[in-house]
């Protein structure tokens, strides 16, 4: 029974239309012709199948428009570049309440969450892509676009979705969950400059805690929580080089920030968590042990070289 029900969970998320909600829109260039070569088409594919997951796992009447293009060689594996948009702390802070449907979210912002009435960072700018701005309802819908995702050809690469652990070769579906992510707001500023605006903060970073009540926005380390770090629910990347809201190396995940080659990277519970209180809004009913399901049937992520980063 519980393998039918897994089945049933699967075929449902696999038949989700894209209609129903959230539609990534993809814009292939020419690079991946020239670069790709006799992959090309299964590379295109992969990426299609990629955007899908995410079309299927929420709901938000949106469209992220994103164009993908490639490198020759391996310089990189994946990377994303993506439009932001300043916004102030309440204005955030507002369009999250606005936007909350799940349990995580209305834990943000009720006594004890992440997102206090008041600015938790003195003087912060903060940051949200344009493709989480709409899903926030910040921005409407519209049609411009949101950023771009780059490949490297060089690599040796899986792309087929039933064979995604192939050894020698990397998961590519995983690299490209891994850089549409962050494209649609999964990325840490972590008290940078943006421009010429220094203390720079996205959402994601007032989610990184290294204990009860300690904030940990700023850099690397710390652990993705809801409630004020009361609970430390995975940990982000500590080593430099990787981007700080990535998650620490340990189990295999589409968000990691450094993989081998020969492992296969999902989409995990944790993951979709993320991506819940970044402003997407869930498609399936929300319980926990929904999400436990979904950690064992997603299909997701990404990651670069032996410890290279995206």
């Amino acid at each position: 029974m519980r393998l039918a029900a897994l089945a049933a969970f699967a075929a449902f998320l696999a038949a989700t239309p894209a209609s129903a909600g959230l539609i990534i829109n993809l814009t292939f260039d020419g690079t991946i012709a020239t670069n790709f070569g006799a992959n090309a088409v299964a590379m295109e594919n992969a990426v299609t199948y990629a955007a899908q997951q995410y079309d299927n796992l929420f709901s938000d009447p949106i469209h992220v428009n994103i164009n993908v293009s490639s490198a020759p060689g391996t310089s990189i594996l994946g990377q994303s570049s993506t439009f932001l948009n300043s916004v102030s702390y309440a204005t955030l802070r507002n369009a999250v309440i606005n936007d909350a449907k799940s349990s995580d979210d209305a834990t943000l912002t009720g006594a004890g969450g992440d997102l206090p009435a008041a600015n938790p960072i003195s003087g912060a700018t903060y940051w949200v892509s344009t493709a989480q701005s709409k899903a926030l309802g910040i921005t409407p819908d519209n049609g411009a676009t949101d950023g771009t995702v780059t490949f490297g050809a060089g690599f040796s690469y899986t792309f087929d979705p039933n064979s995604r652990a192939v050894a020698g070769e990397f998961d590519f579906i995983g690299v490209a969950e891994h850089e549409l992510s962050e494209v649609m707001g999964r990325l840490g500023i972590s008290g940078g400059t943006i421009g010429s605006t220094a203390n720079s903060y996205s959402l994601i970073d007032l989610y990184d805690y290294s204990g009860s009540g300690t904030r940990n926005a700023t850099g690397f380390g710390g652990s993705f929580s809801v409630d004020n770090g009361n609970t430390l629910l995975k940990a982000f990347n500590t080593v430099s080089g990787g981007d700080t809201r990535d998650w620490q190396s340990g189990t295999n995940d589409s968000y990691n920030a450094f993989s081998n080659s020969g492992v296969k990277n999902d989409i995990s519970a944790t993951d979709i968590r993320v991506m819940d209180v970044l402003g997407y809004d869930l498609a399936v009913p929300e319980p926990s042990t929904t999400l436990l399901v979904l950690s064992t049937l997603i299909v997701g992520g990404g990651l670069r070289k032996k410890l290279a980063r995206r």
